[in-house]
C-alpha cells in the first residue's frame, strides 16, 4: 500500500501516541502483577527485570530491531532487512500498516509491543535466574525470536500476512512466543528448590490486583491503538477487551468457587488476563458478541491447563504458558472462526472473514501461524538457553544458596519491603559484619551473597502485625494460580 504524507490524520496520531502510554502502563503493571505471586525474597527482582526489559528492547528497536520486524522494504518471507537501522528514514512518512500517522509514531507504539513480550517470558523462571544473563538473553531473544515472528505475521511481505493470517494485536508474537519461551526456561532451568514439598502462595494480593489494574487498563491501548478511530474499529476493540476480560475473570472465579467455595481476588486477576490474551488477535476483527465465548473458553481451558501442568510436574512459576502461551493459542484459533467479513469492511479491508462467513480455510491459516509461532520460539529459546548455560559469566540459574536467600538479595542487593532490611541488618549486626545495610551493600557479599545473607522467611499476618513466619513447611501443590 502507498502511504504519503498528506493522509497523515491528527486525531489518530494522537491516539496512537496514548495508546503507546497506555502500553507502556502494561509493563510495571506486569511487573507488579508477577511480583504479587511469586516470594517476597524474590519480588522486586521481578519489577526491575520489566523494566530492564523495557530499556534492553529499546537500545534493540532502535538500532535494528524495528527494521528487522518491520521493514516495508525487505523482499524476503522470513526477515526484515537494515534499511531502518538506527531510526534511518522512521520519521514522517507512515508506514504502510499505519497509513494515518507518521512513521515514527507507529515504530514507538509497536516498541512497547516489542519491550512487553520478553518480560512475559522471562516470567516462567521467576525465583531462580541471574540478572546479567537475563538481560543479555532478552536482546538476543528479541532478535532471534520476536523480531522473525512480527515480521511474519505484520510485516508486508511476511509469509504468514501474505497467507491471509488473522492477528490483530499480538496472539502469534507476544502472546503464543512468550509462553513457549517460558516452557523452554522450564527444561532448561529445571524446577525451584522445594518445588512439589513446600506451600508457596502468592506474598501480595495487593500488588497482584494493582498489576491487574495496570494490564487491564493498558490492555485498551494495546488493543485498539492501532484501530481505526473514525470507522469505530477502534471502540470495537475497546470493548471486545473489556467484555472477554469480564467474561474470563467471572468463569475462572467461577471455576474455583467451586472448588474451594470461596471467592479470590487472585482468581478474578487470572482470569481477566486470559481473557484478554485471547481476545487480543481478534480485537477489531470480530464483533462484540463474539468476544464473550473467547473470554469464557479461556477462562476454563486456561484454568484446567493450570492443573494439567501440576500432574505434570512442570514448574511454570507464573504460569506464562498456561495463560499466555494456551491463551494465546485459543484467540489465533478462535479469531479464525469468529472473524467477521463486516466489522474488517468498514476500514476497508477485504477479506472472507472467518469460519462464522463460511470460510473454513481461515482455519487451516491459522493453524499454520501458530504451529510456526510455538516451535520457532520453543526450539529456538531453548538453543539459546542451551549454549548460555555452557558460558559461565552467562550461567542462567543462581546457586541454590542464593535460591534459598532470594534472588533480590543475592542479584540486586536490596529487598522490596523494610522488614526484610530490617531482618537483613539484625543478621548482619549478630554476625559482627557491618553496621548498617548501606555498608553490606558496598562489601563483597553481593557478589558472594549466601556467606553473609540472612535466610527469609516468608511474612505472616498477625493482627496488624507482620512478621516473619516459623511454620514448618507443609506438602502442598504449589501453583502461582491457586486451584
Amino acid at each position: 500500500m502507498a502511504t504519503s504524507v498528506n493522509d497523515i490524520d491528527m486525531g489518530a496520531t494522537v491516539w496512537m501516541i496514548a495508546s503507546s502510554a497506555l502500553v507502556f502502563l502494561m509493563i510495571p503493571g506486569l511487573g507488579y502483577f508477577y511480583g504479587g505471586m511469586v516470594r517476597s525474597k524474590n519480588a522486586l527482582s521481578l519489577v526491575f527485570l520489566c523494566f530492564m526489559a523495557l530499556a534492553v528492547v529499546t537500545l534493540q528497536w532502535v538500532i535494528f530491531g524495528y527494521s528487522l520486524a518491520l521493514s516495508e522494504t525487505a523482499t524476503n518471507p522470513f526477515i526484515g532487512n537494515f534499511k531502518h537501522w538506527l531510526f534511518l528514514d522512521v520519521e514522517y512518512t507512515p508506514h504502510p500498516n499505519a497509513p494515518k500517522v507518521p512513521g515514527v509514531v507507529y515504530a514507538l507504539y509497536q516498541c512497547m509491543f516489542a519491550a512487553l513480550t520478553p518480560g512475559l517470558a522471562i516470567g516462567g523462571a521467576a525465583e531462580r535466574i541471574r540478572v546479567l544473563p537475563t538481560i543479555f538473553y532478552i536482546f538476543v531473544w528479541t532478535t532471534l525470536v520476536y523480531d522473525p515472528i512480527a515480521y511474519w505475521v505484520w510485516a508486508p511481505n511476511g509469509w504468514l500476512f501474505k497467507m491471509g493470517v488473522l492477528d490483530f494485536a499480538g496472539g502469534c508474537a507476544v502472546e503464543t512466543a512468550s509462553g513457549f519461551a517460558a516452557l523452554a526456561f522450564y527444561f532448561v532451568l529445571g524446577k525451584r528448590k522445594g518445588f512439589g514439598e513446600e506451600k508457596w502462595e502468592p506474598h501480595n494480593y495487593l500488588n497482584i490486583i494493582l498489576g491487574c489494574s495496570f494490564l487491564y487498563f493498558g490492555w485498551f491501548g494495546f488493543n485498539a491503538g492501532a484501530a481505526s478511530l473514525e470507522s469505530g474499529r477502534a471502540g470495537i476493540a475497546f470493548m471486545t477487551t473489556s467484555l472477554a476480560a469480564a467474561a474470563g475473570g467471572m468463569t475462572w472465579v467461577g471455576l474455583a468457587y467451586r472448588v474451594e467455595h470461596k471467592f479470590s481476588s487472585f482468581h478474578f486477576c487470572s482470569g481477566a488476563v486470559a481473557g484478554m490474551v485471547c481476545v487480543t488477535p481478534a480485537a477489531s476483527y470480530v464483533s462484540t458478541w463474539a468476544s464473550l465465548p473467547m473470554g469464557i473458553i479461556a477462562g476454563v481451558c486456561c484454568y484446567y491447563m493450570i492443573e494439567a501442568n501440576l500432574r505434570l510436574g512442570i514448574d511454570d512459576c507464573i504460569d506464562v504458558l498456561a495463560v499466555h502461551g494456551i491463551g494465546g493459542i485459543l484467540g489465533v484459533f478462535l479469531t479464525g472462526v469468529f472473524a467477521d467479513k463486516k466489522i474488517m469492511a468498514l476500514d476497508g479491508i477485504e477479506s472472507a472473514g472467518g469460519l462464522i462467513n463460511g470460510n473454513g480455510r481461515q482455519l487451516y491459516v491459522q493453524l499454520a501461524a501458530l504451529a510456526a509461532s510455538a516451535a520457532w520460539s520453543f526450539v529456538i529459546s531453548y538453543i539459546l538457553l542451551k549454549a548460555m548455560n555452557y558460558i559461565p559469566i552467562f550461567r542462567l540459574r543462581v546457586d541454590p544458596d542464593a535460591e534459598e536467600h532470594g534472588v533480590d538479595f543475592a542479584e540486586l542487593g536490596e529487598a522490596g519491603y523494610k522488614f526484610m532490611h530490617d531482618i537483613a541488618r539484625t543478621h548482619l549486626s549478630k554476625h559482627n559484619t557491618q553496621d548498617s545495610l548501606s555498608s553490606f551493600r558496598e562489601t563483597s557479599s553481593i557478589q558472594h551473597p549466601h556467606k553473609d545473607m540472612p535466610m527469609i522467611k516468608e511474612a505472616t499476618s498477625s493482627g496488624n502485625i507482620t512478621a516473619a513466619s516459623t511454620t514448618p513447611p507443609q506438602t502442598s501443590t504449589p501453583c502461582a494460580y491457586p486451584l
